[in-house]
């Protein structure tokens, strides 16, 4: 097989691996990143091109198969991926979307046939799941009557059974697809090298293409009759065993050079030169192996969604062209332009990740303050800023709740974020998100600390079993909730007549179990309040409102609460104030019917 003795003189001069350390050798600090300012080679485009957006909330497959009509090939076009035999990986990664993504872009399959153990979770598996065909992988504790121990082996076993029963392209699920396979389906079988010189492993299971029944996979699959756990046998049957099998069989497959799809390597050098370098360009890769765990024992175990934005390596700029975009979509309502506006959008148009867009929601204001934001926009932002701002008006006044869900029910993005023009978002609050949501994925809500406001004011999350006074605290400021769990829970509500749709939204949240953690940091700002006027008597009114406030709450939640609170609400709402007692009169006569059915409740108490 040519491509196990490479020629010294090949003309592609690539960095070699340090094959003296172990992965990982050796203590790093921190990892030395390319700065932005120095050269513009942070910009890197795919080497198959984007053509189209994927519509991530639409399960059609917009581009179409990538072979024409009556093409054969011996290698049918369907991907097979295995997952769930880990026990410790429970939710889908970003590099896991990634690898999904880019094979459903650049190999444009059939099918997708994901081989589960156990079903993926998180939100990246929820963006590429309408495009997957989710398969009942085979729990694998034996092969010809052997055991088999460990997770890896059980996968070595599935992929081969997939390939043997199907046919098609098999990819890890840390495998980024770069170039078109059509070439490579003429053969029977098609393997890759992993390593060069004296790094040579073999041929790597992590890549094959393999036609249904291939004779290769068959002699392969029948030498599991030998198959051992003996850790010094580690990778025998997955890199060594195919190796031996073309030198013996050379006429059975295909083989591709170590760039096809395992190089860089899995060593320190290699994954540094995949996600910390400029200084390999894929010239030759139809793949790239990110080496998972490779990567995991390394200075760049962090790698995450968010590096995407920055500038760190070939293959990491070029993998932002598969971050979900819109990622984040902003709703400001708004009755009257001023410069509260102005600065709210400013610190939207300042993050440091650009993939969001805002809806302005014109909730029939006298000055037409929508159209006046995308005026000031248009002279002070750049054309692609402006072109990530639309604005919605509506036909009467509705209020802050109806005005954010008519805003919520056309947004594009991954996550929502509800936006007062008293706030304030610092320049991380999106990276800071990417990052948290890349290393957990089952987050479904998250929330910031405000700068500057005293700790007893922070909102904190609690149990509702063991704290339940604590859901009459503050909600929290502007959190980033997924665009389907706002969906799910009917959006915010305009029952209660004094506003407190960001309070009763979050508990709605907290009473379907939505998880929902704090970011680190503090990444929120809010205008200091306008001192209320009225005096002693005054405050007094205010308190009174609160408290009021906080029983239709509770009577909005009563499963959140302890038999005695909801006690306590009915007695304040029994006495409520002449005030609140008017303004619920009036407050529903046109509202929809869930709104006057609470009316006709508090009123009634």
């Amino acid at each position: 097989a040519e491509c196990l003795t490479v020629d010294p003189e090949t003309p592609q001069k690539e960095p070699a691996p340090n094959t003296s350390k172990a992965i990982g050798a050796g203590k790093q600090s921190s990892v030395q990143h390319p700065s932005p300012d120095a050269s513009e080679k942070c910009v890197v485009q795919l080497p198959t091109p984007f053509q189209a957006k994927l519509p991530l909330n639409n399960a059609d497959w917009p581009l179409g198969p990538r072979h024409p009509d009556g093409e054969t090939k011996k290698v049918p076009n369907i991907v097979h991926f295995v997952w769930g035999y880990n026990p410790v990986d429970t939710s889908f990664t970003f590099l896991n979307y990634v690898a999904v993504l880019s094979a459903l872009h650049v190999l444009r399959p059939d099918r997708v046939m994901m081989h589960c153990l156990r079903e993926p979770s998180g939100v990246f598996w929820e963006l590429v799941r309408p495009f997957v065909t989710l398969v009942q992988g085979r729990d694998v504790k034996s092969v010809f009557g052997l055991t088999v121990e460990h997770y890896a082996h059980k996968a070595d076993v599935v992929r081969l059974e997939a390939l043997l029963d199907f046919g098609g392209i098999y990819l890890d699920i840390d495998v980024v697809t770069l170039r078109p396979f059509d070439e490579l389906r003429d053969a029977e079988l098609t393997l890759g090298q992993e390593g060069l010189g004296k790094t040579l492993m073999g041929l790597c299971n992590g890549v094959m293409l393999a036609a249904p029944n291939a004779t290769f996979l068959q002699l392969w699959y029948d030498k599991y009759r030998s198959f051992s756990n003996d850790q010094r046998k580690w990778n025998y049957h997955s890199v060594t065993l195919p190796k031996e099998l073309a030198k013996s069989h050379p006429d059975l497959v295909s083989l591709q050079p170590y760039d096809a799809f395992f190089w860089p390597l899995w060593d320190a050098e290699g994954i540094k030169l995949m996600l910390g370098s400029f200084d390999y360009k894929y010239a030759n890769n139809k793949a790239v192996h990110v080496w998972k765990h490779g990567v995991e024992r390394t200075a760049y175990k962090d790698f995450n969604l968010a590096w995407c934005f920055e500038c760190h390596s070939t293959l990491v700029s070029m993998l932002r062209a598969y971050a979900p975009d819109p990622l984040f979509s902003v709703v400001v309502p708004c009755v009257q332009f001023d410069s509260s506006i102005q600065e709210m959008l400013q610190s939207v148009f300042a993050q440091k990740i650009s993939n969001w867009e805002i809806i302005v929601v014109d909730d029939h204001s006298s000055d037409h303050c929508g159209a006046a934001a995308h005026d000031w926009a248009a002279q002070h932002l750049d054309r692609q800023q402006v072109l990530r701002l639309r604005v919605l008006v509506s036909d009467r006044r509705s209020g802050t709740a109806e005005s954010r869900n008519l805003g919520l029910r056309t947004a594009r993005g991954v996550w929502t974020c509800a936006l007062d023009l008293d706030t304030r978002l610092g320049e991380d609050y999106f990276l800071a998100a990417a990052v948290a949501m890349s290393r957990h994925p089952d987050v479904q809500a998250w929330y910031s600390d405000e700068a500057g406001a005293p700790s007893s004011s922070q909102f904190r999350a609690f149990s509702l079993i063991d704290d339940l006074s604590a859901a009459d605290g503050l909600a929290p400021v502007a959190p980033l909730i997924l665009r389907r769990v706002w969906a799910e829970t009917d959006g915010y509500s305009a029952a209660l007549p004094f506003g407190g749709e960001d309070q009763d939204f979050w508990l709605k949240l907290l009473a379907a179990g939505v998880r929902q953690e704090r970011l680190p940091g503090a990444h929120i700002k809010r205008r200091a309040a306008r001192p209320k006027t009225g005096g002693a008597s005054g405050a007094t009114q205010e308190v009174k409102r609160r408290v009021e406030e906080i029983a239709m709450l509770r009577t909005r939640h009563p499963l959140l609460y302890h038999p005695t609170q909801m006690l306590r609400a009915h007695q304040e709402l029994a006495n409520m104030s002449d005030s609140t007692y008017e303004r619920l009169q009036t407050w529903h006569s046109d509202g929809s019917a869930e709104e006057r059915a609470f009316g006709t409740l508090w009123l009634a108490l």
